[in-house]
C-alpha cells in the first residue's frame, strides 16, 4: 500500500472534468478540486459534452453528478466504460442519495467512488487519492509494455523480450485483491472493494499485454513451442478477467436482491454452480466458509464443487468439516458414504457385519448400472456446458 501512495503523490491529479447540469453543485465540486491542489477543472452539462472534452482534451479524473442534461450519471459512466479511448479514466460519482442500491450501481458500472451531498473535504480529499490510485497503480509495468510493444512493431523482437518478461516476474496477485475486494463488500465496504477490484482488473490487463506481446516475438524468432504457450496463457488471462468481471456482477446483483442474507457467497457459489461454472463456484464457497466457518452448508456445497472439479481428496475432507457441524444432516451423509465407502462416524472397532449391512444402503438404492448412466449423463452435460461457454 505504501508503494501505491508514493506512486500516487509522485504522479498527482493535474486535470478534471467536472459532470453536472445543477450549476451549484459544479461549482462547490469545482471549489473542492482547487483546495485538492488540482491544477485545470472544467465544467460541462451534458454527457455528449463530457464525451467530446475527455476524446479532445482527456482528464486525469471525472466527477460526474447522478442528473445530467441528457441522461443519468449511471448512463454517461455507461458509455465511458464501452468506449475503449475513455474506459481507463477514473470516475467518482457524486449523488444527493445513499441509497444503498444506487452505491451498488455505481460500483457494477466501474466508479472508482461515490460521494453523497453535502460531502466534507476529507471524505473528498480520500476519493480523489483512490482516483490517483486507480490512474497509477501499475503505472511502470504499463509504461515497460507499452515499450516493448513499440519494439515488437518496430521488427525488433530481441530487444522487447526482455522488456516484456521483466513485467511477468510480477507476482500475480489479480484473484487475491478480487476475494479481498468480495469481502470487503459483504462487510459494505464500497469504497475498499473497488479499489481492490480495479487492482484485480489492472493486473490481469498487463499480464494479458506483456503474454501477447511475448507471442508476437516467439512468433517472429520462429519458436513455435514458446508462441503457442504465450498466446495460451494470455487467452487464460483475458477469459479469467471476464470471469472476475462476471463474479463481480452477480454479486452485486445478490446484494440489491437480498441485502439482509447471512452469507451471499452461499447465494452467488449455488448460482454458479447450477450455471456449471465450477470455478466461480469454489471461489465463492471458499470465501462462504472463510465468512462463517461454522456454516455446514457451506462446506457441503463446496465439497460438492471440489467433487465435480475432479479433486476428491478436498470433497472428503470438506464433507467431513459439513458432518462435525451437523452430523445428522442426509444429503452429507449420503454423499459421504458414496465417496468414501465408510459409514461416518461408524467406530473403527464395530462389528464387521453391522459396517457391511450398513454398507449396502448406497447400493440397494441406487443399482450400479443406473448410477454408472447418471455419471456418464452429467459427464456429457458438463462437458456440452464448457464447450458452449469457451466457444460461444
Amino acid at each position: 500500500m505504501n508503494a501505491v501512495r508514493k506512486s500516487a503523490l509522485q504522479s498527482p491529479l493535474r486535470s478534471a472534468l467536472v459532470v453536472s447540469a445543477n450549476e451549484g453543485h459544479a461549482r462547490v465540486d469545482r471549489l473542492s478540486l482547487k483546495n485538492a491542489k488540482v491544477v485545470v477543472s472544467r465544467a460541462v452539462t451534458s454527457a455528449k459534452a463530457a464525451r467530446e472534452h475527455l476524446r479532445k482534451l482527456g482528464a486525469d479524473v471525472v466527477l460526474v453528478d447522478d442528473t445530467l442534461e441528457d441522461c443519468t450519471g449511471w448512463d454517461f459512466v455507461r458509455s465511458m466504460r464501452a468506449d475503449p479511448r475513455l474506459r481507463s479514466i477514473p470516475v467518482i460519482l457524486i449523488s444527493s442519495s445513499g441509497d444503498r442500491e444506487r452505491v451498488v450501481e455505481a460500483i457494477r458500472v466501474g466508479c472508482v467512488g461515490y460521494l453523497v451531498r453535502p460531502y466534507t473535504l476529507d471524505t473528498f480529499f480520500k476519493h480523489l487519492s483512490l482516483a490517483s490510485q486507480a490512474r497509477c497503480y501499475m503505472g511502470e509495468e504499463l509504461g515497460q509494455v507499452a515499450a516493448g510493444l513499440d519494439m515488437v512493431e518496430e521488427d525488433k523482437p530481441e530487444k522487447a523480450m526482455p522488456k516484456l518478461e521483466k513485467v511477468l516476474e510480477t507476482p500475480d496477485d489479480a484473484r487475491h485483491y478480487y476475494e479481498t475486494g468480495l469481502r470487503l463488500l459483504a462487510r459494505e465496504d464500497y469504497t475498499k472493494a473497488v479499489d481492490a477490484f480495479t487492482r484485480a482488473a489492472r493486473i490481469s490487463a498487463v499480464m494479458a499485454e506483456a503474454h501477447l506481446g511475448l507471442a508476437r516475438c516467439w512468433l517472429a524468432l520462429g519458436d513455435e513451442v514458446r508462441y503457442r504457450k504465450a498466446l495460451t496463457q494470455a487467452a487464460d488471462i483475458c477469459a479469467r478477467t471476464e470471469r472476475f468481471e462476471h463474479y463481480k456482477n452477480e454479486f452485486l446483483a445478490i446484494l440489491r436482491e437480498d441485502p439482509r442474507g447471512f452469507n451471499p457467497f452461499v447465494c452467488l457459489g449455488m448460482r454458479l454452480a447450477r450455471e456449471m461454472d465450477w470455478d466461480g463456484a469454489l471461489m465463492a464457497f471458499k470465501n462462504a466458509v472463510w465468512m462463517t466457518p461454522e456454516d455446514a452448508k457451506a462446506h457441503l456445497e463446496l465439497a460438492k464443487v471440489y467433487h465435480f472439479k475432479r479433486e476428491p481428496e478436498m470433497a472428503k475432507r470438506s464433507v467431513n468439516q459439513a458432518l462435525m457441524l451437523a452430523e445428522h444432516d442426509r444429503e452429507a451423509n449420503w454423499l459421504y458414504e458414496r465417496w468414501t465407502g465408510q459409514v461416518w462416524g461408524l467406530e473403527d472397532d464395530a462389528p464387521e457385519e453391522e459396517a457391511a449391512e450398513r454398507g449396502k444402503i448406497i447400493p440397494d438404492m441406487i443399482p450400479a448400472v443406473l448410477n454408472g448412466v447418471l455419471y456418464l449423463a452429467g459427464m456429457v452435460t458438463e462437458g456440452l456446458h464448457r464447450f458452449r461457454r469457451d466457444y460461444a
